[in-house]
This record gives C-alpha cells, structure tokens and sequence, in this order.
C-alpha cells in the first residue's frame, strides 16, 4: 500500500473545510433535488483542462459526454459518482477533461438515472448497456479501460463482471473511493471521514437499494465474480468510512487473480479527485492513474 501526499496547504485546507462546512449539510435530511443542485454548482466551476474537446454523445441508448485529446492513444469510460443520487457527466466534467489530457484518452462518461426516482436496478442496467457500447467505440484505441469514483466504482465493477462473463477483457481498472456494499445494516467501523456523516450513508443505501437483498452482486459488488479482471488500482482517505470497501474490492479482485495496487491518502476527503485542476493531491492522483494506464496499454 502506498501513501498519497498531502502536504499542501490547500490539501489540508479543503479536508478541513469539508468537515465543517460541508459535512453539515449532508446530515441534514433535505430532498435530493437540493443537493442535486448544490453538487451541480460545485461541478460546473470545476475547472477544465486546456486541449480537451467534450462533444455529447448517446451511450447505452442514454445521453453522455465524450472528453479527447487531439491524438489520442487509449480510450477509457468512467463513471461518475455522487451516492446513486446526484451527479452527472456534466458535473464531472473537470476531472474527465484531466483524465483525457493526463491519460491521452477518449474518456467516455455515460449518464445513468438516478434514485430515489429510479432505484436499483436502474443504474445497474443503464451502466450495464452503456459499457456495451464503450466496448465498440474507437477499438483502433487498443483494449478499453475502466474507472469509477465512489456510486460510480460501484457500478463500474458490477458492470465489468458482467463484461467479464461476455467474455471481454480489460486493460485496467481505474477506482476511487468505490463503494463496494450496499447495505443499509451494514455496522459501519470507526472513522475518521472528512465529508460523510454516517446518515448520509444510510440514506443512499435505503433509497437506491429499496430493500434489494444487499448480497446481490448486482448491488454489491464485492460479492461477484471478478474471473478474468485486468489489473487495477484503487484509490481511498485513510480513515473514510469507504476505506473498508476499498480494502474488500481489493481482496476479491486478488481472489478472482487480478493484480491490484493500492494508494491512500491521509487527511483527505471522500473522492478527492472530483477536485483535478485546483487541488494538489488530485492532480496527484490523476497522474497516477494516468502513468497506471501507461503502463497496461
């Protein structure tokens, strides 16, 4: 296991600002309409990389968007996070631009639909499809590439499983913070996490799975087969209350033969690299993720 710096000042700035302003609020049980719009106004100022195109495009017969460099050599979908709940390719946009100028990627980010409107298995299917369609997209590119961040590794490994039984193979898996067990009974250990409180999680939990048995590999992805999985690295805060099914992916992704590497951060929030292009360490770890690429293409 490796250690992610996080010795800037800005780092340790934003973790803290996390905990008190932005923690907060997520204990408070507004409608998800409202975080909605507060997670859309922190994505749309995120800033975009220079030399990235984002054209629209329809991936699994739903609406996403496309970042390209102007030659690229290596073609990656990602799927964006935000609890099953919130969040969108739109939102995202600042990370996916980085990941494509890091990467020299195509980064192909489906939409999916989002609970509590459309539950489990909704998202599961759209992601599903939409790989479908990322796996004829630009082949010339070489093997495709996976990724996801928090809901969205969640649903990106439940959807490489799928893949895996088709028979497709991978050239690796890129996670973030991936939720791994959704399980609203689940004892949650002592953590020390900079952005969730425990409700938040429960909250997800309840709304998304909708009383779906939690063992369901669909749902939960630690308990599926990962027969076949390419190489990935998986990256976590020390201390988040996610940092147990990071560690877990890791177990059944090393039991099913893959090789896996992982990389913690101390000090630092849930999914730090929605932040690419303004925080030291998620620019750190984009880089990372880009020289992990690199060295499976």
């Amino acid at each position: 296991m490796t250690a992610l710096p996080t010795d800037h000042w800005r780092d340790r700035a934003t973790a803290h600002g996390a905990r008190l302003f932005v923690k907060p609020s997520l204990a408070l049980p507004l409608p998800w309409v409202w975080h909605r719009a507060m997670f859309g106004l922190a994505g749309r100022f995120r800033p975009m990389a220079p030399g990235i195109t984002r054209k629209s495009v329809t991936l699994g017969g739903r609406p996403g968007l496309m970042f390209a460099p102007r030659a690229p050599d290596r073609r990656l979908m990602w799927v964006h996070g935000g609890g099953f709940c919130v969040g969108s390719p739109r939102t995202y946009a600042g990370l996916l631009s980085h990941l494509a100028r890091k990467a020299n990627a195509v980064v192909l980010a489906p939409s999916y639909r989002l609970a509590p409107e459309h539950r489990f298995p909704a998202a599961c299917d759209d992601v599903d499809a939409a790989l479908i369609d990322a796996e004829a997209h630009r082949p010339d590119l070489g093997p495709l590439f996976l990724g996801g961040d928090s809901a969205g590794g969640c649903l990106v490994l439940g959807a490489m499983a799928d893949g895996l039984a088709r028979g497709q193979r991978y050239g690796a898996l890129l996670l973030a913070s991936p939720a791994g067990m959704i399980d609203v009974t689940r004892p949650v250990p002592p953590a020390n996490d900079y952005l969730f409180p425990v409700s938040i999680l429960r909250r997800i939990a309840r709304d998304y799975a909708a009383g779906h048995d939690p063992a369901n590999p669909r749902l939960s992805p630690v308990h599926a087969d990962f027969t076949g999985a390419p190489p990935a690295l998986i990256h976590c805060a020390r201390g988040e209350l996610l940092e147990e099914d990071s560690d877990t992916i890791a177990d059944s992704l090393r039991a099913a033969g893959g090789d896996v590497t992982v990389e913690k951060a101390r000090r630092m929030v849930h999914a730090w690299h929605f932040l690419a292009g303004s925080l030291p360490v998620a620019d750190i770890a984009v880089a990372r993720m880009a020289d992990f690429l690199r060295a499976h293409s």
